[in-house]
């Protein structure tokens, strides 16, 4: 019983987060040249990184990356200034489409 109602308000939490804070399909920013790994989101955005539930989401070419296997996540501004940066593990070429869907930190 417990456990539905916990389930029932996740969602409903989730529901609200991506009401106004949901990001989808966003470009990374970053050069495109099989070269740089190194991309960081639009508008100087920060996003939440609260695993198992909210992190950002990395697509290149319509697939999935995994966090930590494809790429890892970083904060620019050193701990505690937030993530914003996303270091791939293998240099995207310019033909390359990069999406990204993240929820926006607060701050």
């Amino acid at each position: 019983m417990y456990l539905i109602n916990y389930l029932n308000l996740q969602t409903v939490l989730q529901l609200f987060i991506a009401a106004r804070r949901y990001r989808t399909g966003q470009d990374l920013v970053g050069v495109r040249d099989g070269v740089n790994c190194v991309f960081l989101l639009p508008r100087n955005e920060k996003f939440t990184h609260n695993l198992p539930y909210l992190t950002i989401s990395v697509y290149v070419n319509g697939l999935r990356l995994t966090l930590l296997e494809d790429y890892t996540i970083e904060e620019s501004g050193g701990i505690g200034t937030g993530y914003d940066t996303i270091i791939m593990n293998l240099a995207p070429y310019s033909d390359d489409h990069i999406i990204v869907d993240y929820v926006v930190a607060y701050g």
